[in-house]
């Protein structure tokens, strides 16, 4: 745990240290919600509208496999924020081929969980609809479909958890080691995308770019001034986009960190750094 939080508080230093790093995510991060918001709002009605819907569709994956690449380099690659950034605009499609082998398993958990988790739902939903046109004297309770619930909680953490931990490892890996090595050491890292202190640090990061972001969107203040009422929203809205940014950039920067802690090599060069000199 102490290494863990070690790692994220280095992390989320040497994000804010070098302040030029952090304003070029942001950027390109307000890019990347720019191109899916203008993607859904664009009606494919003339050709300009389908070319421009299909340069937002490239737009939006290639400025988050940069980002991806930035943050899986900025803590251990200390440089100018220029070199960072163009040696990530050069290797991002580097990221997006070593995605392919989960985004086939992504496909097919999809497909398989689509065919098992279909009629428990659909009957709960009979029945409620039967009670209701009914309307017994006594409320009957609906039983609880356990394989439904089971196969529910498997999703969520196929691809809340599993997935994501190791997408993350491997374009760590890519991003630092290169895409040949990458595929070679893919069923040792993706052993060690689900230890202990892998997931406890997703796990950590997970509370602030996903839970606390989504909160923040969701909750409703009851004000009765219109201005006050969209002030608060619009802060929230601030502070949602911040943290889902920071907290991803800083939780794959510890597990960058983490991944370069547990390198063989390290360990053996901060042995021997601790060896005294001999005679």
């Amino acid at each position: 745990m102490k290494r863990i939080f070690h790692s994220l508080s280095s992390a989320f230093g040497e994000l804010f240290r070098g302040w030029g790093v952090l304003l070029v995510l942001l950027v390109l991060y307000l890019a990347m919600l720019g191109a899916v918001y203008w993607f859904f709002v664009t009606r494919e009605a003339t050709v300009g509208q389908l070319i421009l819907s299909f340069v937002l569709a490239l737009a939006a994956p290639v400025l988050f496999l940069i980002i991806q690449t930035m943050a899986a380099r900025y803590s251990t690659q200390r440089g100018h924020t220029g070199q960072l950034l163009l040696g990530s605009v050069r290797d991002f499609w580097k990221l997006l081929v070593i995605s392919v082998p989960l985004i086939v398993v992504a496909v097919l958990a999809i497909y398989l969980f689509s065919k098992f988790d279909k009629s428990a739902p659909t009957t709960a939903i009979r029945e409620a609809v039967r009670s209701a046109s009914t309307r017994p004297a006594t409320p009957k309770a609906q039983p609880i479909h356990w394989n439904s619930v089971a196969l529910k909680t498997l999703e969520y953490l196929v691809f809340f958890l599993v997935l994501p931990v190791a997408m993350i490892h491997l374009w760590i890996d890519t991003a630092q080691s290169g895409l040949s090595k990458a595929f070679r050491q893919m069923p040792r890292t993706l052993c060690r995308a689900l230890g202990p202190q892998s997931v406890i640090t997703y796990l950590i990061g997970f509370i602030f770019f996903l839970v606390i972001p989504y909160f923040l969107i969701v909750t409703k203040t009851s004000v009765t001034n219109a201005w006050l009422d969209f002030g608060l929203l619009v802060t929230r809205l601030v502070l949602a986009v911040l943290l889902s940014l920071v907290g991803w950039v800083v939780t794959v920067g510890a597990l960058a960190s983490l991944k370069a802690g547990n390198d063989p090599k390290s360990i053996a060069q901060a042995g021997e750094a601790h060896v005294p000199a001999q005679a």
